[in-house]
């Protein structure tokens, strides 16, 4: 095959498939222009113009409406384009405008088959009067309507590929197109007017219930003292029958003080609070021994510092009574109500179980203190005459 037949054959190619050289030029131009973002823009302006002034160059009232729309477009595109700056971010998957648009060649390839395409006469070559009438004509017909349709899609699918490369996102164009496009309809649609029952029907959250914080919130038993909530530890072992006198000796301190002498306790329990009540209740005078005297070998008493307790056999009354609106707890109520404990320490007998607490203060009631004298017929325990 020689030279010429393949220049011939090139130029057939290139005449039967003009998109392909619309799509070179436009890739190279975009290619050199894609570091500047602003003149990219403006050279595909300017190159659709130019291919448009071209293409509509025997009708000038289709050609000068052709030309408006062509700016009113890009007009819109600037505008999107300062209101919505590109971010290097991830391209999310495109969204469909809601509703119509009028303008479908803007969004995606055109089908050219259904553009109609005018037929042409076949006996007036020779008639000067109907050269010019194919000449008028040709606008109108399909040849150059498909090469704008070519290259509005090649430069569209251009543009799209080197926005998308610097972090543009597909949905803000059609959402800016279907916005240009329902601007019309959506200044002449009548707006409408705030339900007041739509306003009432919102559900307003409920406000949160107060928390009291003289009601415990985990399980135990609490004594209520200066309008605080304390919760008392529980000795070890059991607490002895009220008929035994002196308990064994206690060598470790209460871990709970309590600021005022009137108090109340609260009893919250795993276990149905109505069984708890119907137990015996006792509150019991837990008595510091400050002094022991023993005896040598000789008889000579020996006399020492002690720093010990011991439950002794007094109960104070107390008793118990419903906790108001708390189902799970019952209350233990002295049955004075003017009843203020003096300074000492004290433990709640709850069905042989212990709650050790000490009410501050200097110690005055002799029942708090305790002498010890250990005898060879046994030990003795006697109140000390200045506690």
């Amino acid at each position: 095959m020689t030279s010429g037949s393949l220049q011939r054959s090139a130029k057939e190619v290139a005449s039967a498939h003009p998109e392909v050289d619309f799509a070179l030029v436009l890739a190279r131009t975009i290619d050199a222009l894609q570091s500047d973002p602003e003149q990219l823009r403006s050279a595909v302006y300017d190159l659709a113009r130019h291919k448009l002034e071209q293409l509509a160059h025997d009708d000038p009232s289709e050609k000068q409406r052709l030309m408006q729309a062509l700016e009113v477009a890009i007009a819109g595109v600037e505008e999107h384009t300062r209101n919505n700056p590109m971010r290097a971010s991830g391209l999310p998957q495109p969204e469909r405008p809601i509703g119509p648009l009028r303008n479908e060649a803007l969004l995606g390839p055109v089908d050219l088959d259904a553009i109609p395409v005018e037929p042409v006469r076949p006996d007036d070559s020779n008639d000067p009067k109907s050269a010019s009438q194919r000449r008028r004509s040709r606008w109108s017909s399909g040849v150059p309507l498909r090469y704008l349709a070519m290259l509005i899609f090649f430069a569209g699918i251009a543009g799209l590929i080197v926005l998308q490369r610097r972090g543009w996102s597909p949905p803000s164009a059609d959402r800016l197109v279907a916005k240009i496009w329902r601007s019309e309809a959506s200044a002449t649609r009548p707006t409408p007017e705030a339900s007041p029952t739509s306003a009432a029907a919102v559900p307003t959250k409920a406000p949160e219930p107060k928390v009291d914080p003289l009601v415990p919130t985990a399980y135990g038993v609490y004594a209520i003292s200066g309008n605080r909530l304390y919760e008392l530890q529980a000795l070890q072992g059991r607490v002895p029958d009220p008929r035994v006198a002196i308990s064994a000796a206690i060598t470790k301190s209460s871990e709970t003080a309590l600021p005022d002498g009137r108090i109340r306790f609260v009893v919250f329990r795993r276990e149905t609070p109505t069984s708890d009540a119907s137990d015996p209740i006792e509150l019991r005078v837990v008595a510091q021994v400050k002094q022991a005297t023993d005896f040598d070998a000789s008889g000579k008493p020996v006399v020492s510092s002690e720093r010990s307790w011991v439950i002794r056999n007094i109960s104070l009354p107390y008793r118990a009574a419903p906790f108001k609106d708390q189902p799970g707890m019952y209350q233990i109520l002295p049955r004075d109500p003017d009843l203020s404990l003096p300074p000492g320490r004290y433990v709640l007998a709850l069905n042989g179980s212990g709650f050790d607490f000490t009410v501050e203060g200097k110690i005055t009631d002799k029942r708090q203190c305790l002498e010890r004298i250990s005898a060879a017929n046994g030990i003795f325990y006697s109140e000390c005459p200045n506690p």
